[in-house]
This record gives structure tokens, C-alpha cells and sequence, in this order.
């Protein structure tokens, strides 16, 4: 038996579902598909805007507030919202006001489908927005913090070289969870607001350049439900050589070209032959700097043979010295005016003058 529409009479032929004794058309006009509450209340940071979801707070995708606003009410939203009947195919939009205030009206459009029939149901929500500071925030203000890297170095203080490597490496970690940073005068000392943010700029810095890392915690307590806190303390001691440092290793010049957390590549000055080794080397007494020792010389090239280039050292009386060509990795010219060191007694080619 055919069942009819209650309403309109309209008899059910497929054309259009049923939802009871009405047809989908009589039922929407009555009820709304929709359960959606009439007041909601969305959290967000004064400071940084960030926004509380679920109890937890989570960074904005954009730091302009109607975007932020969106983003939160999609999220409660989607918690929020109610389909009152399955049968009905139901996409929903929002349309926020021109002016975000911390009262609203958010109008919800909500377009129906049954079968050929569509409409669009419309319901108003208001929205409250209360301010507040995120945990992260508090404690930047506060100047509280949770863990503490503290970047040092085997010399007695940081380079302005390590000092610029570090501000790199903080850049692209990002300085939100940052609280402070404090420049002593044995290093730095950078303090986070969670322990994740911690171990990764200690990682990556050790990444960078084989730096050694000591955790400790300090300031050990337990809270009134029994819970034990403390702050974590990274050392970080960065090694005495970096990148692009040139070095005497087994009486040879070297520069250091790649450092990693387990390798470091080194490049022979004159032949250009390529060593790794493990990074501990770094520690060890194997590396030694160019100082003072290893004086520098001004080399003239006066002749060049096969096998051999033929120079003068002008800067000092005038010594002589030969030059196995395939120690020299570029070509030179009679005339030309070389930069070397003197290790030993030999000269070694730093590059041309």
C-alpha cells in the first residue's frame, strides 16, 4: 500500500524520500536537520592566539584573528553538530561578521539534499571569545621555564662564528617555545618551555657539529598528588674545530668541509683528496689549529717542469722550494703569487695570491 504524505498529501513514488509520515520537503520545512547549539565560547590566547581545543592548546595555522576564530569553530563545531536524520544528504558553511568582537553572531547555512529537492536551512549561533594566556605565554612572562640548554664550548667562551651557527639553528626550530635566551660569559643559556623543544635544538646543534650533550635535572620536588617535577638541564659543549676550519692533521693542511653527528669530512689543501672519519675525532688530539708556529709565505712561481713548480719565498730571505706539481690542485702560471704555510720545513699551497 502506497503511504502518503501527512501534510501535503504528496504520494510516495520514489521520486522524493520519506522521512515518517511526511515527505522530506514537509519535514524540512518543519524540523531542522541540524543539532547545533545556541551558544558556544572559543578560547584563545591574547598573546599569541594560540586557541584551546579539547583542553589542550594548539598554535593557529594564521595569525589573523577572523582566520584563527574559523579555524576554532570548524573544530568545535564538527564536535557540536548533530545530524538528526541519516536519510538526508546535509553539507553545512559559516559566515562570520565583518568585525570579530568578543560577542557574535555566526550564521550557519546548512544546504539540504533529498533526492531532486534541495534547500538551505539557516540557524544563528552566538559565539563568545574569551581571552586568556596559553601556558606557553604565561611562562615567557613569567620567566619560568621547564628545561635549560646550556650551549658551551671546549674553548673558554663562544666565537662570534659559534654564536651565529647557534642563532641559525634556533631560527629554524622556530623561537616559539623559547623563554629566554642569556648570554654568559662561558656561553649560552636558552631556556624552553617544554622538554620536547629542549632535546631538539640540543640535537640539532650536536647534528651541526658533533658537540658532546649531558642531560641532568635540577630543582627536584614532588607535587601535592605525589607527582615528581624537575627542571632538565642539557650541556652542550661544541667542539674546538668547525666547518670551513683549516687544520694540520698527520702533518698535512686540511679543511674541514661537512660535520655531522657521526662523521667529519675533510679535503687535503694541496691535493684535494678527500678523508671521513668518525666524529669523535674532533675531541682527540689528532686535529691541531694553524697558530703562530706554522708560519705563512708569500711564494713567487719562477719556473714550472713536468713534475715539479719552482718558487721563491719573497717575504723572507728569499728561500727556495719545489713544489710536486700534483700537490698543487689548480694551475699556475709563471709570475704568479702563492699563499702557503710552512710546516716542517715544506711548504703547503693555500691558494693563489
Amino acid at each position: 500500500m502506497s503511504r502518503f504524505c501527512a501534510k501535503c498529501g504528496k504520494v510516495e513514488n520514489g521520486s522524493m524520500p520519506f522521512i515518517g509520515n511526511l515527505c522530506a520537503k514537509c519535514f524540512l520545512e518543519e524540523y531542522s536537520v541540524l543539532e547545533i547549539p545556541k551558544e558556544i565560547t572559543l578560547h584563545l590566547c591574547s598573546r599569541c592566539l594560540s586557541y584551546k581545543f579539547k583542553g589542550k592548546w594548539f598554535p593557529p595555522k594564521s595569525y589573523m584573528l577572523k582566520n584563527v576564530v574559523f579555524e576554532v569553530l570548524e573544530k568545535e563545531l564538527s564536535q557540536k553538530i548533530r545530524l538528526t536524520v541519516k536519510e538526508l544528504d546535509v553539507y553545512y558553511s559559516l559566515t562570520l561578521p565583518e568585525k570579530i568582537g568578543p560577542r557574535f553572531t555566526l550564521t550557519l547555512k546548512a544546504l539540504v539534499k533529498a533526492g531532486r529537492y534541495s534547500t538551505v536551512q539557516k540557524q544563528n549561533i552566538t559565539v563568545n571569545v574569551s581571552y586568556e594566556l596559553c601556558p606557553n605565554c604565561s611562562m615567557k612572562i613569567s620567566k619560568t621555564y621547564k628545561a635549560l640548554v646550556q650551549v658551551r664550548s671546549a674553548k673558554t667562551h663562544l666565537s662570534q662564528r659559534e654564536k651565529i651557527l647557534i642563532s641559525k639553528i634556533l631560527k629554524e626550530i622556530g623561537e616559539k617555545n623559547i623563554v629566554e635566551i642569556v648570554e654568559l660569559k662561558e656561553g649560552l643559556d636558552i631556556k624552553t618551555t617544554d622538554i620536547t623543544t629542549a632535546r631538539k635544538i640540543a640535537l640539532k646543534i650536536k647534528h651541526k657539529t658533533g658537540a658532546t650533550i649531558r642531560e641532568t635535572h635540577e630543582d627536584i620536588r614532588r607535587t601535592r598528588e605525589g607527582r615528581r617535577t624537575s627542571k632538565l638541564i642539557i650541556t652542550v659543549r661544541l667542539p674546538e674545530f668547525l666547518e670551513n676550519d683549516i687544520i694540520i692533521f698527520e702533518n698535512e693542511v686540511y679543511r674541514i668541509v661537512k660535520v655531522s653527528n657521526t662523521y667529519v669530512t675533510l679535503v687535503n689543501e694541496r691535493s684535494g683528496e678527500k678523508r671521513t672519519l668518525p666524529v669523535g675525532v674532533l675531541w682527540g688530539s689528532k686535529f691541531k689549529k694553524l697558530t703562530n708556529e706554522y708560519p705563512s709565505a708569500k711564494l713567487i712561481v719562477i719556473g714550472i717542469s713536468d713534475t715539479k713548480v719552482y718558487t721563491v719565498r719573497v717575504d723572507k730571505e728569499y728561500e727556495m722550494y719545489e713544489i710536486p706539481v700534483a700537490k698543487i690542485p689548480y694551475s699556475v702560471k709563471v709570475g704568479e703569487e702563492l699563499k702557503a704555510i710552512i710546516i716542517n720545513g715544506k711548504p703547503y699551497v693555500l691558494g693563489k695570491i
